[in-house]
């Protein structure tokens, strides 16, 4: 019986540890809390920054219908990293579909971190702008965009650009709020 108390007490304690960790050092918890002022002060950049990356050409194939489903940390702002999550040759609608999304790390007391999203934010948003470049610096042409609601983008490029990102290409996204923070 004493046995039995024990582990369940063990449990209860892990239980409570995650809980309070989660509540405490939860990355989306803090970003929600910066965003909306609860405890802590914020610098939000007033327009987009544009964030530079570059995909490799050995992550993806260009000759399968299926999803490519990866996570490939295409770079990193502050306690911010980008993720490319899918590639997808898409037959019916005539492209090669790339999803992105981003993952914070986010200190309880101080940080710096990319979003999409502004919580509370009463001015208006300027057009996100996506440009692609080939190996050579020249512009590709974008297809279709998809933004949010989380922190996720796509972009589709046609089939008849395919052969300018054969060998990796260039993202230059202005679709990102810099947040600077501190804890109250």
């Amino acid at each position: 019986m004493k046995k039995v108390l024990y582990i369940v007490l063990g449990i209860l304690i892990i239980i409570c540890g995650w809980l309070i960790h989660q509540y405490n050092y939860d990355s989306q918890t803090i970003k929600e809390s910066v965003l909306i002022g609860d405890g802590y002060r914020s610098t939000i950049g007033e327009e987009y920054r544009a964030v530079k990356f570059f995909i490799k050409p050995d992550w993806f194939e260009l000759d399968t219908n299926k999803r490519q489903n990866m996570h490939e940390v295409v770079t990193r702002v502050g306690n911010s990293q980008i993720v490319l999550t899918e590639i997808w040759v898409r037959e019916e609608v005539n492209d090669v579909y790339f999803t992105f999304t981003v993952e914070n790390k986010l200190s309880r007391k101080s940080g710096y971190f990319i979003t999409q999203n502004l919580a509370n934010y009463t001015g208006e948003l300027p057009m996100p702008n996506i440009q692609l470049l080939s190996e050579n610096e020249q512009e590709i042409a974008l297809g279709q965009f998809a933004q949010g609601p989380e922190e996720y983008f796509s972009f589709g490029i046609n089939h008849e650009d395919a052969d300018e990102i054969e060998h990796g290409f260039t993202v230059v996204a202005s679709i990102y709020f810099g947040v600077q923070y501190d804890k109250d």
